[in-house]
């Protein structure tokens, strides 16, 4: 005891409890080594610099970084401010102590690259980076240089030399990318069937195409893999456990991937760097019946006389209890008692939309527009756009223009807004009274914008087109009001004419509009006006063709589909068509090849194929090309091409030597005919000798049998002839008979 307690400072004050240890007795005290862990520990990098004699600007920066930034990964943090002593200042950095390592990595996410100010975003590392900073030697030693490894060409499929498109189908647990055909009664060509990754499947649920066909995107239970160059080689994984839709930006640099199940997820919405593979933000699902958002309803309403009448209604869920049952407030007034599989969402605060320049992305708020710019995917100019009571919005296909809707409240009239981003120009906007149910449709090339809407006037209901031509100065609007109910808006892709359905749903009124003559020299004007209208067609989809001119005219139910091939620059229907149990109908890029397809849904794989799954490929003017059968095919998808860089001068020198050209197909097309007719015709000849050489066996293998076969009949030889005789018996039968008086 003397050898340990005896040297305790307070030994006097305690020696009296102590007892007597035995001679040679030593006490083992166990003390762990200390191991210092920082693995909790962040670094953050470009923090304002405060004078240490500046109290108060130091507590407001803490409670600033504390409060604002760092407290939203986890309530319980530390801040420390390292200072120099020789400029009396803070040292310009923070080290943040989290409980735990994994919300130090979540931080790292959260908060690298965060803009306090424009002179401050933040660069956030893991405190044990700075050991790997130590291990760097002084003096720097160049590293290998690895051998030259080429990347995969994602557009090496353009060049081909018959100027084929390609496409994807998914049927039983095939994937296959394919090369269409031109020439009737060839096949399509495959080029890749996922070979490498069997026994695995290629893919587990469905693919999708980049927009310009440089990536192609297999769905997986752990996550998205994108595939490209000529061998659809690997160039990417993304986890995201359950994704179930991706959205690729206009350049092809970036992507969102969605995941709708896991609402209390904070990763169920991912923006990703395509080429680096890195996670630049990541979202939670907002649910669309929040009060913050506006629905639709169908609520009972109590006429004078005791009649009840339903009517739909708009507004925001004020109150939900725990059996579904909702009120809504419509202005002032509140409608309680609303079971909530009555209400409709209608907006999409969840849907992020690129820009046409894919250097920005936004998301619908309430009563703002987020607009996030890229790569940063920081807050544009760390402010909302401002879109009071906004419904949706859509950006312009040309130029970073975004229009959005906003509906009627009360005596305030719908605005139609046009913004330039990303200074925040205002374009156009526009009081509409009397209207509901905002559509806003752009033109392919962004010259124009046309909202469709529903006029309501006492009891009268009428249809609105507004369009707004949206490149020239002070935005010209034209209007046009129409009685029918009008079902769907089409502008031609490369062009200004609009196909617009209206009248009944079954047999409706097909109108084409465009740029119309007036004066007595017929000048062409700008405005829109009715080209010419189809009545009496059975349709409920109209489809464009990618190149313009031709439309098809759909009539798709469950049993067949009927579309008819329209040329809309002469008026003539070129060819009628129906597939039996047809659902899909879509064009080629090139707007050459119309498909045809019977599409399963993945969710009903169980159920078993018929024999008339698979698709057929027509030609724009209706011929048919070929009838391929997948049984249980899921998915048929063209491969998109990229826009072309051709100058309108380039394009009209083509056309005016497409003769020239034609002359050219014409005789390959005739040569690949050939050689499908000298292939059939061999394959027919071969069949017919294989047939001729069989027969020649079995008969002299029957005549090798003709002596048995006599024995056991006793000597009597059926093959001979001359034991048989043949009786020729005429009868005649009088069917019918008539008598006539030749005068």
């Amino acid at each position: 005891m003397d050898s340990y307690y005896t040297q305790l400072p307070d030994y006097n004050d305690i020696a009296e409890y102590l007892t007597e240890d035995p001679e040679g007795f030593e006490p083992e005290i166990n003390k762990a080594p200390f191991a210092p862990d920082f693995s909790s520990t962040i670094v953050v990098d470009n923090v304002p610099v405060v004078a240490l004699n500046d109290t108060k600007r130091i507590d407001k920066l803490r409670n600033l970084l504390l409060n604002k930034v760092f407290s939203a990964v986890n309530q319980n943090v530390e801040l420390y401010l390292p200072e120099d002593e020789e400029t009396g200042k803070t040292a310009g950095c923070a080290f943040v102590t989290y409980p735990s390592a994994a919300d130090a990595k979540h931080a790292i996410k959260t908060v690298n690259n965060y803009a306090l100010d424009k002179n401050h975003i933040f660069k956030v590392y893991l405190y044990s980076d700075m050991d790997t900073l130590e291990a760097v030697p002084d003096e720097f030693s160049p590293p290998p240089i690895p051998p030259f490894k080429p990347s995969p060409d994602p557009t090496s499929w353009l060049s081909d030399k018959h100027c084929r498109d390609q496409f994807v189908v998914r049927y039983a647990q095939e994937t296959e990318v394919t090369w269409s055909t031109q020439v009737q009664g060839d096949e399509p060509e495959l080029v890749y069937g996922g070979e490498r990754e069997k026994p695995r499947h290629w893919c587990e649920s469905y693919t999708q195409w980049s927009p310009d066909g440089s990536y192609l995107a297999t769905f997986h239970p752990p996550g998205v893999k994108l595939w490209g160059g000529p061998d659809f080689e690997a160039q990417g994984r993304y986890m995201h456990a359950g994704v179930e839709l991706v959205d690729f930006s206009p350049c092809e640099r970036f992507m969102v991937t969605y995941m709708f199940q896991d609402h209390s997820s904070n990763e169920a919405i991912i923006v990703w760097d395509i080429r680096s593979g890195e996670k630049l933000r990541t979202f939670k699902l907002k649910n669309p019946l929040d009060k913050d958002f506006q629905v639709q309803a169908e609520i009972s309403e109590e006429k004078p006389g005791g009649k009840r009448v339903e009517r739909p209604m708009r507004g925001r869920i004020v109150s939900l209890d725990g059996r579904g049952i909702c009120t809504i407030a419509e202005g002032n007034t509140n409608h309680s008692n609303i079971p909530l599989s009555k209400v409709t969402a209608l907006q999409d605060p969840n849907r992020l939309k690129w820009s046409p320049d894919g250097n920005y992305v936004a998301r619908l708020g309430t009563g703002i527009i987020q607009v996030y710019s890229l790569p940063s995917m920081g807050l544009l100019d760390k402010k909302s756009l401002a879109a009071k009571d906004a419904l949706d919005f859509v950006w312009s296909p040309k130029g970073n223009y975004i229009s959005y809707w906003s509906p009627a409240f009360g005596n305030h009239p719908a605005m139609i807004n046009i913004i330039q981003m990303p200074d925040r120009t205002p374009i156009c906007s526009r009081k509409v009274f009397d209207v509901q149910d905002g559509r806003m449709v752009w033109q392919n090339e962004g010259k124009y914008l046309c909202v469709r809407m529903t006029k309501i006037s006492g009891k009268k209901r009428s249809y609105v087109l507004m369009f707004f031509r949206v490149c020239e100065p002070e935005v010209p609007v034209e209007q046009e009001e129409l009685a029918d109910t009008v079902l769907d808006v089409q502008w031609e892709p490369s062009g200004s004419r609009l196909c617009l359905v209206h009248g009944e749903a079954r047999s409706p009124t097909i109108s084409f509009y465009g740029p119309g003559v007036a004066g007595k020299k017929k000048a062409v004007t700008k405005e829109l006006s009715l080209l010419f209208s189809l009545k009496g067609k059975q349709c409920n989809e109209v489809i464009w063709s990618p190149a313009g001119g031709v439309v098809c005219i759909a009539y798709v139910q469950q049993d067949s589909a009927h579309f008819d091939l329209h040329d809309v620059d002469n008026n003539v229907t070129m060819a009628s068509r129906r597939h039996d149990r047809c659902n899909r109908i879509v064009w080629d890029p090139s707007g050459r090849i119309l498909a045809t397809a019977t599409i399963t849904p993945l969710r009903q794989s169980n159920l078993r194929g018929m024999p008339e799954d698979g698709y057929n490929l027509y030609t724009f003017q209706g011929t048919p090309i070929c009838q391929v059968r997948k049984e249980k095919l899921y998915q048929f998808a063209w491969r998109p091409r990229p826009k072309d860089l051709l100058s309108v001068e380039q394009k009209k020198l083509i056309v005016k030597n497409l003769r020239k050209y034609e002359k050219i197909f014409e005789k390959e097309d005739q040569e690949r005919m050939q050689q499908l007719n000298t292939a059939v015709q061999a394959e027919r000849r071969q069949l017919a000798e294989e047939f001729l050489n069989r027969m020649a066996v079995r008969r002299a293998a029957f005549e090798a049998t003709r002596p048995a076969r006599i024995a056991l009949r006793d000597g009597y030889d059926s093959d001979d002839d001359s034991n048989y005789q043949v009786v020729i018996k005429l009868e005649e039968t009088i069917v019918s008979s008539k008598e006539q008086m030749i005068a």
